[in-house]
């Protein structure tokens, strides 16, 4: 049997905010990993294919695939407490289809029609594209921008992040990365939720501030692969995890959340963005991939805002574009090219409480959907209804974690409690679906 593991991150999510560190869960290439290792251990004549899938998190750049990687460059910048991080800035290797339909969406087959005019909603200084013209033939580069603001393990470092933390270093990594890169190169940056919530005034200061940041970003193409789309204010914003990943109290986390705000609605004063292109869902009327279109007014209460504590909100009021990172992660991987090579497809996630259509559970299920294929997915905690499940694609779902939390907490242990874990779960599964 030719099986695809499609594996996605599983971590421990407090607030829906991945924890990424050595001992929290697993990479999704170690979860791949323990996967085949039970399933081959079960059956070992099957054909399994490894293909990690990231999400636009930290890390994301280092499950690329070899065959994705032209080079790789280290960048370093500062956390938001100042401490030193490496940050990978990757040359990617794309088939020029994908690299063409993946970074620059204009030119992706539904896009023909939209190519007669610029986005509408660019910020001053984002230097549009005559009508009908197409981009120089550019290199594409993805940085693993999330890396500088993950949120950290422990809750008391992770509430001075909020309290103190600042983006400052994000910013300067950017600029790093925009002046390393060609003008007509594009440049994908991962970004996730952390701690951090500045309302990303530091991330402008890192440009440049308001006067040269415009300037920095003028006829650049920067594209956020989002690991998630929450906004960055709000009853659903990314302040509203503060107090599952911190020590701090819910006076102080809408203490914080209004200041964010505050500045982030004062950086879009100064940067004069009075519109935006809303961020492209699978849920939107246009296919994924699509230009973006004229949508409400960019705020801090927009989808896609919250990202890096505002830092999301601010590149995109200065011209950079918004995609669903599990959905251009997948495209960057090649997913789809590996699905119609296999009979089944697996996936893992750590914490699944709901199937968004552009995150990578959906985003897996509709790959196999699309060829009539069945997936699976191996969770940490599997708490969606299984109608959910269902409408995503997905066929099978099997949690480390019983209802309740029977049988212990599904992270138990660290990482080596959990691959062990999933390894015995493609065992199990080896022995259901295999044939």
């Amino acid at each position: 049997m030719r099986v695809l593991l499609a594996a996605g991150g599983m971590r421990p999510e407090p607030g829906g905010v991945p924890l990424v560190s050595a001992d929290a869960g697993l990479s999704a290439d170690a979860a791949a990993a323990a996967l085949r290792s039970g399933w081959l251990a079960a059956r070992p004549d099957d054909e399994l294919t490894v293909l990690p899938v990231p999400d636009g998190g930290p890390g994301s750049a280092l499950v690329l695939p070899a065959a994705r990687v032209h080079s790789r460059t280290v960048l370093h910048g500062a956390g938001p407490l100042g401490d030193i991080r490496e940050v990978d800035l990757v040359r990617l290797a794309l088939p020029e289809t994908a690299a063409r339909e993946t970074a620059d969406p204009e030119e992706g087959p539904e896009g023909a029609a939209a190519r007669a005019a610029p986005s509408p909603g660019a910020a001053p200084g984002r230097a549009g594209r005559p009508a009908g013209s197409r981009r120089p033939r550019s290199a594409t580069w993805f940085l693993d921008a999330a890396r500088l603001t993950a949120p950290p393990a422990d809750r008391a470092l992770a509430g001075r992040e909020a309290r103190e933390g600042t983006t400052r270093g994000l910013g300067e990594v950017l600029a790093a990365a925009l002046e390393a890169t060609s003008a007509h190169d594009v440049l994908i940056a991962g970004l996730a939720r952390g701690a951090v919530h500045d309302g990303g005034a530091g991330l402008l200061d890192g440009l440049g501030g308001p006067r040269s940041a415009p300037g920095l970003m003028a006829g650049r193409e920067l594209v956020l692969a989002l690991a998630d789309d929450a906004p960055l204010g709000g009853m659903n914003g990314a302040g509203r995890a503060l107090a599952a990943l911190s020590n701090l109290g819910a006076g102080q986390v809408q203490d914080l959340d209004r200041r964010a705000c505050a500045r982030a609605r004062r950086i879009l004063v100064e940067l004069a963005a009075p519109r935006v292109g809303a961020l492209p869902m699978l849920s939107d009327s246009a296919p994924p991939g699509t230009p973006e279109r004229t949508g409400p007014a960019l705020s801090v209460t927009a989808r896609g805002t919250g990202a890096a504590g505002g830092a999301a909100l601010v590149l995109r009021a200065l011209g950079a574009r918004a995609l669903p990172g599990p959905r251009l992660m997948a495209r960057l991987v090649g997913l789809a090219a590996a699905a119609r090579r296999a009979e089944l497809i697996i996936t893992t996630a750590g914490e699944v409480y709901d199937v968004p259509a552009d995150g990578l559970t959906a985003v897996v299920g509709s790959a196999a959907t699309d060829l009539a294929l069945p997936a699976v997915l191996v969770a940490g905690r599997a708490a969606a209804p299984r109608a959910e499940f269902a409408g995503a694609g997905i066929a099978g779902v099997y949690a480390l974690e019983g209802a309740g939390g029977a049988g212990g907490a599904w992270d138990r242990g660290g990482a080596r409690g959990v691959a062990g874990r999933v390894e015995d779960m493609g065992r199990r599964l080896a022995r259901t679906w295999s044939r």
